[in-house]
């Protein structure tokens, strides 16, 4: 009984260790040859809010704390399915599923990070043989900010203000 525990424990523990973070892949692909990293810190955002109007995309803006983009687009393909394979194992413990979709191999999953009512992170995962995008916004969001930005975008891309 005692060897099945141990060994229970550990292929739990391996692949606990196995599992990528977040981080992790940001950390790991930022450096690929032609990847496109960006992140835009807390600070950088502070100064950012200070010339931010006060029209509805202003008071997003202010709510956001940071900011990472990694766009493996003008990668090879292997490196994109590298890509898609360590975000197939990612481990995505504490995070909600808003949306996600598969259109013709393109996969794009859209999460949350919550803290009781308030949303803490955003994260946005693209992959397939075309792109392959990592988005994560941090900060602090009501469901209805949320609300607000995608009916605003809806507007603007159907020509209405």
């Amino acid at each position: 009984m005692k060897k099945f525990v141990f060994t229970l424990l550990l292929v739990f523990v391996c692949h606990l260790g196995y599992a990528q973070s977040i981080n992790g892949l940001f950390n790991e692909f930022g450096s690929e040859k032609n990847a496109d990293c960006v992140k835009v810190s807390s600070f950088m955002m502070s100064l950012g809010k200070m010339f931010a109007g006060h029209d509805e995309d202003a008071e997003i803006i202010r709510k956001i704390k940071s900011i990472k983009v990694l766009d493996l687009e003008s990668c090879t393909a292997s490196v994109k399915e590298r890509f898609s394979k360590k975000v197939n194992r990612l481990s995505l413990k504490g995070y909600d599923e808003l949306m996600r979709v598969n259109d013709e191999g393109e996969k794009v999953r859209v999460l949350m990070k919550t803290k009781k009512e308030t949303i803490r992170e955003l994260l946005f995962v693209c992959t397939g043989k075309e792109d392959c995008t990592l988005v994560q916004i941090n900060g602090k969001f009501t469901k209805e900010d949320i609300d607000k930005l995608v009916n605003q975008e809806t507007k603007k891309k159907h020509g209405r203000r």
